[in-house]
C-alpha cells in the first residue's frame, strides 16, 4: 500500500434532495388544504411538526458532516486498469457517511466511511500515474432527506496503473550475448523423454517437474533450470503513435511474455538506449508513465442530462426491515381514520391484510416482475374497496366527503404498497400514510386523537429512518469502536434531539391562533341516520316522536323527561327540576372561543314555571345550506367575522339545534325551521355520530361597552320581556332595588346581582322544592338560599324585569372541558344549562351567568395552538404527576439493574483477565488507536512504561501455553490499567 497523504481543506455545499422527498411536500400541501376546510387543530399541530421535520432534515446533513472528516487516503502502487482495488481512507466520522474517491473525474471506489480506518473496495482506473485523488463524502443524517457533501483533494504515493496486456504484443529481438559459451537455450521445440534428462526450451518455466522421475518414484521431482547466462530480449516501443493505451498494451504484452520464458526484458523507445525493466512492478510502472493522457470525465450538456437530475442518494435500495416498517407505519393512519367512521375490527383487518401481503409481494419478487406485482396490487384495492365503499351512501358531495374519499385514499394507499420496491417508493408510501394522518385528525373528535397522532408520528418517523439506514452490508471494513459511553452519549443525544424538535413544534405553533373554522366551500354536516319527526316544527324526542308534555315528576323524583333528559329542551322549564344528568359527553364544538351553545329561549315565566312561547307555523328551510334571518331583539354586525362552530353529536339527541347567539347560517342536510325567538328546530333528530356547522355573527361584546349603554330601564321593549308574575314578592323586588342603587350603567345592576347571589346563595343540586303556592324566586332568595342554574337565573332575570330591564331565559350547553389537541369543546350531560341574557341597544342578548366560565366575545383571550399544548402538558402532568414520577423512578431502576446485570453477565463470560483486556483496549482506543491493533501497537499510545508491561503481560495471558494466573500479578496489571485510563 502507499503512504497515506494530507488532504485540502473543504466546503459544504447542498448535494440534493432524495428521490421522493417531493411526495413529502405534496402531503404537506395536501394535509395544508384538509386544514382549511375543516379548522382542526390536530391538523394545524401535524403542519407544524411537517415544517419541523423538513427544517431537521435540511439541518440533519449539515450537522453530521461538520464532523466529519477524512485525514488521509492510501491505495497500492501499481495495478492493472479495470482491476479490483482497495482503497484504505481513514475519517472521523462519529456516524457514517458515504464517500466517493475519483481520479481525474472519474469514480474509482465508494463506500459508507465509519470512524476510524476503512477499506473502500473499488477497481484500478485508466492507464496513467495517478498521485492526487478528490474524495467527496456526503450525508443526509438520520432522514436521510437532503444531501450534503464536502469534498477533499488528498496526495498519496503515486499509483501506477498499467494497461490491459494486448492480445498481439510488441516486437522484441533477442539482445546480443556477450558471454562465451553455448546457448543453453534453442528456438527449436523439443519433445519430452520417457525417462532421463530432456534439453530446455525456450519458453519453459525456471523450474519445471520432471514427470518421468514423478511417475517412476512416486514422489515430485522438480528440476532447477541451470543457465550459463541469462537471456535478454529488447522489446520495442513507438511514441507518437495516436493511440498510446494501445501501443503501452502490446508492449506490456511483450514484456510480460519475455518474463514468463525467465528472460531479462528491457524496452526501447524510439530506438533509443534499451531500458532494464528487473521486475513486473518495474513494467507496469514503465507502461502506466508512457505518454500518459489526461481526460477528466465532464457533464454532458444541460439537453442532455436527466430532467429529475442526478439522484444524492448513493443508494436507493429498499431492505426488508425498512419495507415493513414502512408498512407497520400504515396501520395505525388507517385505523385511525377507519374507527371514527364506523368500521368495526374486520374492515380493519382487511386492510392491514392488504398492507401485510404488499410488504411480502414486494420483499419476495424480483424487480422483472412489476406486471405481477401491478395485478396483484390492482386485485387487492378492488377488495378493500369493495370491503369498505357503500355506494347506498353517497347521496351527494357532502355525504361523499365522508363515505367515498377517505376510503378511496385507504384504497390508494394500499395499491401504492405494491409499487413500494426502492426508497422512493417507500417515501411515497410514508407520505399517504402522513396525508391518511392528517385526514383523520380532520375527521376525529375524540379524547383518542391525541395518542393516535403520537403513535402515527412516532411509527412515520421510525420508518422514514429505517429506510434511510445504511446497509451494514454494503459498508466498508473498518475499525469501528462501540463502547458504552459511545452507545449512553447517542441515547443522550437522541433524547435531546427528540426534546428540541417538540419544543421547536410548541414554539412555532406558539404563534400560530386557534383557527377560526374551516373553510366555507365545505363545511362539516352529516346525518348518520335519518329520523324523521312526526310533527314539522315541533319539539321531538331523541326517537323522533312528538314531545307530548313537560317534565314528569313522580315521587319526588328530580328526573326531567324532556328532550335530551334536561327539562329546559322541553317547551315547558319547572325551575324546581334538574333531572339526572351524568358525566357522558353529549357535544364535542369545534369552535374558536367558548359560547352558550343556545337552543331554547323562555319568555313567560308563573312564578315556578318557564314556557317556551307560541308561534303560529314558523319558515323552514329545506336546505342543506340554510340562511337564519334574524330573530327578534337580534342585531346585525356587519364588520364581525363568522364565528364557525361545527358540531359533532355523541349521543342520539332532539331535533334542537344547539348554536352560538346570532346564528346567519346552518349546513345541515334536513329541513330547518327557525322561530322568532331565535331557537332552531329540524325535521330529523340527530342521532349519535352526526354533525352540523353553524355560522354565527357575535357582537364584539365588552365590559366597557356594555356599561357605555348605560341605564336600560327607560328602554321601549316589547311587554313578555317584562313580565313579572303576580306572584312575586316585595321583598324580591325591594331587594332588586337595593342592588341598584347608585349603579347608573344596567351592567352594574347585574354585576352586583350576580355578586350577591355568590355571597348569599349556595349552589346545590339537591335543593328543596318550594311549598305548593310559595314563588319560586322568593322561597330561593330568602327561604332556602339553595338552588341551581335554572333558579339562579330565573331570580336574576325577574329581578331585572322588576327593575324594568329587558331580560329572558335561554337554555342550552355550556362548554366545561377543552380538548386542544382535537381543537373542540366538550359538553357533557351534565353541562346542560339556564343562563339569563339581557337585551342591550348595542350589542343585542347578552347571556349572563355566575356559574358558567364563558368570556363576552369582545374579551375572549386569543389563544394559540401553542400556547394550549403547553397548557395540555401541564394539565397532564398535574393529574398524572404520581404515575409520571413513578414510571420515571421504575424506568431508572429498570435501567440501573439491566447495566448491573450486563456488566456481571460481561465480567463472567469474559473473565477477569478478559476483563481488563477490554479496559486496556477502551483506555487506547480514547487516545486514538485502532481497536483493532494488537496490545503492542495499543501500548504506544501511552507514554509509559506501564503500558509496555500491561501488554506483554495480557500476551502472555492470551497465547503463552505455560501461562499460570497469579493473584498478585493480576493487581498489579489492574492497578496499572487504572492507572493508563486515569493518564492524562
Amino acid at each position: 500500500m502507499s503512504g497515506r497523504g494530507a488532504g485540502s481543506p473543504s466546503v459544504m455545499r447542498l448535494a440534493g434532495v432524495a428521490r421522493g422527498a417531493g411526495a413529502y411536500v405534496a402531503a404537506w400541501v395536501g394535509a395544508a388544504m384538509i386544514a382549511l376546510l375543516t379548522g382542526a387543530t390536530g391538523v394545524v399541530i401535524l403542519l407544524a411538526v411537517g415544517v419541523v421535520s423538513a427544517v431537521a432534515a435540511v439541518l440533519a446533513g449539515p450537522m453530521a458532516l461538520r464532523r466529519a472528516e477524512v485525514h488521509s487516503l492510501a491505495t497500492a502502487t501499481v495495478a492493472t486498469a479495470g482491476d479490483d482495488l482497495a482503497w484504505v481512507v481513514h475519517a472521523s466520522a462519529p456516524r457514517p457517511v458515504h464517500a466517493v474517491v475519483r481520479l481525474h473525474g472519474a469514480e474509482v471506489a465508494s463506500g459508507w466511511l465509519a470512524d476510524g480506518t476503512t477499506m473502500l473496495s473499488g477497481h484500478a482506473p485508466r492507464r496513467g500515474v495517478y498521485d492526487t485523488a478528490e474524495v467527496v463524502w456526503s450525508t443526509a443524517g438520520r432522514l436521510g432527506m437532503v444531501w450534503w457533501r464536502r469534498r477533499g483533494r488528498f496526495t498519496f504515493a503515486p499509483l501506477h496503473c498499467g494497461p490491459v496486456p494486448a492480445e498481439r504484443p510488441a516486437p522484441a529481438v533477442r539482445a546480443p550475448d556477450d558471454l562465451d559459451g553455448p546457448v543453453a537455450t534453442n528456438d527449436r521445440a523439443g519433445h519430452d523423454e520417457v525417462d532421463g534428462v530432456r534439453q530446455w526450451r525456450d519458453g519453459d518455466e525456471v523450474s519445471t517437474v520432471h514427470w518421468p522421475s514423478t511417475l517412476r518414484i512416486g514422489e515430485f521431482v522438480v528440476r532447477q533450470r541451470t543457465r550459463e547466462h541469462d537471456e535478454q530480449w529488447v522489446v520495442s516501443a513507438r511514441s507518437g503513435t495516436g493511440d498510446p493505451d494501445t501501443e503501452a498494451a502490446a508492449v506490456r504484452r511483450a514484456l510480460d511474455d519475455c518474463m514468463a520464458r525467465g528472460s531479462s526484458a528491457s524496452v526501447q523507445l524510439d530506438g533509443g538506449d534499451p531500458l532494464l525493466l528487473p521486475t513486473s512492478a518495474a513494467v507496469v510502472q514503465w507502461c502506466a508513465a508512457f505518454e500518459p493522457v489526461v481526460e477528466r470525465v465532464r457533464r454532458p450538456p444541460f439537453w442532455r442530462r436527466d430532467l429529475g437530475g442526478r439522484d444524492p442518494e448513493p443508494d436507493s435500495t429498499l431492505r426488508p426491515a425498512g419495507r415493513w416498517a414502512v408498512a407497520a407505519a400504515a396501520i395505525t393512519p388507517m385505523a385511525m381514520l377507519l374507527q371514527p367512521l364506523g368500521y368495526g375490527l374486520f374492515h380493519v383487518a382487511v386492510v392491514v391484510a392488504a398492507l401485510a401481503a404488499g410488504a411480502l409481494v414486494t420483499t419476495r419478487t424480483r424487480d422483472d416482475e412489476r406486471l405481477k406485482r401491478q395485478l396483484l396490487g390492482l386485485l387487492m384495492g378492488l377488495i378493500v374497496g369493495a370491503t369498505l365503499v357503500d355506494p347506498s351512501a353517497i347521496t351527494g358531495v357532502m355525504t361523499a366527503m365522508r363515505f367515498l374519499m377517505p376510503q378511496l385514499l385507504v384504497t390508494l394507499c394500499v395499491v401504492q404498497g405494491f409499487e413500494c420496491t426502492d426508497r422512493r417508493g417507500a417515501r411515497v408510501a410514508l407520505a399517504c400514510s402522513a396525508l391518511l394522518t392528517a385526514y383523520a385528525s380532520g375527521v376525529r373528535v375524540d379524547t383518542a386523537l391525541g395518542g393516535f397522532m403520537l403513535t402515527a408520528v412516532a411509527t412515520l418517523a421510525f420508518a422514514s429512518q429505517a429506510i434511510t439506514s445504511p446497509d451494514r452490508r454494503q459498508r466498508g471494513t473498518a475499525d469501528e469502536p462501540a463502547t458504552a459511553s459511545t452507545s449512553a452519549r447517542g441515547a443522550i443525544v437522541r433524547t435531546g434531539a427528540v426534546i428540541v424538535a417538540v419544543a421547536a413544534v410548541i414554539g412555532l405553533l406558539a404563534v400560530v391562533p386557534v383557527p377560526r373554522g374551516p373553510a366555507q366551500l365545505t363545511l362539516p354536516s352529516w346525518l348518520s341516520e335519518r329520523r324523521e319527526v312526526d310533527a314539522t316544527g315541533e319539539l321531538a324526542t331523541a326517537t323522533g316522536s312528538p314531545l307530548l308534555g313537560g317534565p314528569v315528576q313522580g315521587g319526588g323524583a328530580r328526573t326531567g323527561a324532556g328532550a335530551g333528559g334536561y327539562p329546559g329542551f322541553s317547551n315547558s322549564m319547572d325551575t324546581s327540576l334538574r333531572g339526572d344528568l351524568g358525566d357522558e359527553v353529549v357535544l364535542r364544538v369545534r369552535a374558536p372561543a367558548a359560547d352558550y351553545w343556545r337552543g331554547q329561549t323562555f319568555t313567560q315565566f308563573d312564578g315556578r314555571s318557564w314556557t317556551v312561547e307560541s308561534f303560529a307555523g314558523g319558515e323552514g328551510n329545506e336546505g342543506p345550506d340554510h340562511r337564519i334571518p334574524p330573530a327578534d331583539g337580534d342585531l346585525a354586525y356587519p364588520g364581525e367575522p363568522d364565528f364557525i362552530q361545527t358540531f359533532y353529536v355523541e349521543v342520539d339527541m332532539p331535533n334542537i339545534l344547539f348554536a352560538a347567539p346570532r346564528p346567519m347560517r346552518v349546513l345541515l342536510d334536513a329541513t330547518v325551521w327557525y322561530r322568532p325567538d331565535g331557537a332552531l328546530r329540524a325535521d330529523v333528530v340527530l342521532p349519535a355520530g352526526s354533525a352540523y356547522t353553524v355560522l354565527s355573527h357575535r357582537a364584539d361584546t365588552t365590559t366597557e361597552g356594555l356599561r357605555a349603554d348605560g341605564d336600560l330601564s327607560n328602554l321601549t321593549v316589547p311587554d313578555k320581556y317584562l313580565q313579572v308574575p303576580e306572584s312575586t314578592s316585595d321583598r324580591t323586588i325591594a331587594l332588586a332595588r337595593e342592588l341598584s342603587l347608585g349603579s347608573t350603567p344596567t351592567y352594574d345592576t347585574i354585576v352586583a346581582i350576580q355578586e350577591w347571589l355568590g355571597e348569599h346563595v349556595e349552589y346545590d343540586l339537591d335543593a328543596p322544592v318550594p311549598p305548593d303556592g310559595a314563588d319560586a324566586v322568593d322561597h330561593f332568595l330568602f327561604e332556602s338560599q339553595r338552588g341551581f342554574c335554572e333558579q339562579i337565573a330565573t331570580a336574576t332575570a325577574i329581578m331585572l324585569r322588576s327593575l324594568g330591564v329587558p331580560a329572558r331565559i335561554a337554555t342550552g350547553y355550556v362548554p366545561s372541558d377543552r380538548d386542544e389537541i382535537a381543537g373542540v369543546w366538550i359538553s357533557r350531560a351534565r353541562d346542560a344549562h339556564a343562563w339569563v341574557e339581557v337585551w342591550f341597544p348595542s350589542f343585542g342578548w347578552v347571556a349572563f351567568d355566575p356559574t358558567a366560565s364563558v368570556p363576552f366575545a369582545g374579551e375572549s383571550p386569543a389563544h394559540t395552538i401553542g400556547g394550549e399544548l403547553v397548557q395540555a402538558l401541564v394539565n397532564v402532568v398535574a393529574d398524572h404527576l404520581t404515575l409520571i414520577v413513578g414510571v420515571m423512578v421504575g424506568g431508572a431502576a429498570l435501567l440501573l439493574t439491566i447495566r448491573v446485570v450486563a456488566a456481571w453477565w460481561r465480567r463472567r463470560r469474559r473473565g477477569r483477565w478478559g476483563v481488563l483486556q477490554d479496559r486496556f483496549v477502551a483506555a487506547a482506543v480514547a487516545r486514538g488507536a485502532a481497536t483493532t491493533a494488537p496490545n503492542a501497537e495499543l501500548a504506544d499510545a501511552f507514554d509509559d512504561e506501564l503500558a509496555a508491561m500491561v501488554a506483554r503481560t495480557l500476551d502472555e495471558c492470551a497465547f503463552s501455553p505455560s501461562w499460570h494466573d497469579d493473584e498478585h500479578r493480576f493487581h498489579d496489571v489492574d492497578a496499572a490499567v487504572t492507572a493508563l485510563e486515569h493518564a492524562g
